[in-house]
């Protein structure tokens, strides 16, 4: 008789024990097809009743119970004998006829029937005890989400992984199935694929709870849970494919998007960045940081919102909402390589943004030809000829500091106002001098009448050279590139002191 390959444990998650037939219908797993039709008769008779089909199975009654859909594609799946072999592993077995540990829980004495089949004896083959501790803890585990029930769990599923015996008896309830699909490696196989069936159910947990903004106990537990760590890994991989692939795929599609409609690049990249962060951080509670596949999505998001960010700039011109989208870019990044791109893209946003806006107010678009004009000179270099003669060379530069409508008209207003202050203040002192000539006060009259012609001077000079008010003369060498040029020892004016 030829068989067909099987892919056994392949379809179990969290409703392992919530679903299992066994648990659902109340059948024990040594019950016979008559056993099995007679309760879908049951079951049938109940349904058209209106009736409930029960809590399920007395030794871990199902809360909420299952409906007449449930029980009805339980009994169904106890008629595959493929699925069934997997679920008889997730449920009780009983040792011989009273099984005094299966009665204690069927009473709902879970601790004494821990303790019977902790102590194995007489009628208590080690192998089935230990499967049953292992679905009692796992199931308890589910239900009540019990970090101590789930330690529990895979220590004892680990000794019975290490059980021969218990693998023995799997083998023989497979050799009394007629079905084609289960030969004689079926145990086997089982075994082989029980490890990671266990923890991609831990794994999947952890996901869930990392959606949801909470740190994991699944994953300390399966990293000390004596398994393979190649095994630990894999399953975690797989637990985060989904999330991995829609991320994948909105990076993706926010860059084809932002290609066809470059004006949206902007907001694409925005709404990538925040769909994303939130899933990357749930991810880093369930992988390591350097993990490949955190590290991969973490730099693919971040370089499909840097493009999209580019795009935006290319058509639009518009540098000032470019910056933050693209620090948030660079702290997503992962690689050096991703980082060092978004960098430089970075820097020319900045260097671009000084000039795309006032830099007196910040708020307003700089005004065409309004710019405030800065004379600086540097680089001064003093020699003697050869005919003993001091010669100073220098180099000099304008600096626009960009400047709106606004900020241009209450720096030119303030000037006004110097030029009205000074020029009103010498012309009364200057009446005052000349009243004073036509007194016995002749010779202070004159005075102050000079003095006055060089206070007129002065004021025309600090109405000229000071037209900012103390703040924007600060902000005014705040200036980058005048920043730049103090540091490189250059000062403010068209030649150095002294010279003529």
């Amino acid at each position: 008789m030829t068989t067909t390959k099987t892919s056994y444990l392949d379809r179990i998650g969290p409703d392992l024990y919530r679903e299992n037939p066994f648990r659902v219908t109340g059948l024990a797993v040594d019950a016979t097809a008559r056993d099995i039709r007679r309760r879908s008769e049951e079951l049938q008779v109940k349904a058209k009743l209106g009736a409930s089909p029960g809590t399920g199975s007395p030794l871990l009654p199902l809360d909420p119970p299952p409906d007449p859909d449930d029980a009805q594609r339980a009994i169904q799946r106890l008629r595959d004998p493929v699925r069934r072999l997997e679920d008889e592993l997730f449920w009780f077995w009983p040792s011989h006829d009273g099984d005094e540990a299966l009665a204690a829980l069927r009473e709902g004495r879970v601790e004494d029937a821990e303790r019977l089949w902790t102590t194995p004896g007489p009628g208590r083959p080690a192998a089935v005890a230990a499967h049953n501790l292992a679905v009692l803890a796992h199931a308890r585990a589910l239900d009540d989400d019990d970090p101590g029930q789930w330690e529990k769990a895979l220590r004892h599923w680990r000794t019975v992984l290490d059980t021969d015996a218990f693998w023995d008896l799997v083998a023989a309830r497979a050799r009394t199935a007629d079905d084609p699909r289960i030969g004689p490696r079926s145990a086997a196989e089982l075994r082989e694929r029980l490890p990671a069936a266990l923890l991609s159910i831990s794994a999947r947990l952890a996901v869930q709870e990392s959606q949801a903004g909470r740190e994991s106990a699944h994953i300390t537990l399966m990293r000390g849970s004596g398994f393979d760590a190649a095994l630990v890994d894999t399953a975690l991989r797989d637990a985060v494919a989904p999330d991995a692939s829609r991320l994948r795929s909105q990076s993706q599609s926010a860059l084809e998007r932002a290609d066809a409609t470059p004006e949206d690049g902007y907001g694409e990249a925005i709404r990538l960045l925040e769909r994303a962060e939130p899933v990357l951080a749930g991810l880093g509670m369930v992988l390591p940081g350097d993990h490949s596949v955190l590290e991969g999505l973490r730099d693919e998001v971040a370089d499909s919102a840097m493009r999209c960010v580019v795009l935006y700039i290319n058509e639009t011109d518009d540098w000032l909402p470019a910056e933050g989208v693209l620090e948030r870019a660079e702290a997503t990044a992962s690689s050096a390589n991703v980082k060092s791109r978004i960098a430089d893209n970075l820097e020319t946003v900045r260097d671009n943004k000084v000039y795309a806006t006032c830099w007196f107010c910040k708020e307003h678009p700089p005004r065409d030809g309004a710019g405030f004009k800065v004379k600086m000179y540097g680089e001064v270099n003093e020699e003697i000829t050869e005919f003993y003669t001091r010669r100073i060379t220098w180099r000099k530069l304008t600096i626009t500091v960009p400047r709106c409508a606004a900020c241009t008209s209450a720096h030119r207003s303030r000037r006004a106002k110097l030029w009205a202050y000074g020029l009103g203040s010498n012309v009364a002192l200057f009446l005052v001098g000349l009243v004073l000539t036509s007194t016995s006060a002749f010779g202070a009259g004159v005075v102050l009448m000079i003095l006055t012609f060089a206070g007129f001077a002065f004021s025309i000079g600090w109405a000229a050279t000071s037209p900012l008010s103390n703040s924007a003369e600060t902000l005014l060498h705040q200036f980058p590139a005048i920043q730049d040029k103090f540091k490189a020892g250059w000062s403010f004016g068209h030649k150095p002191p002294g010279v003529q």
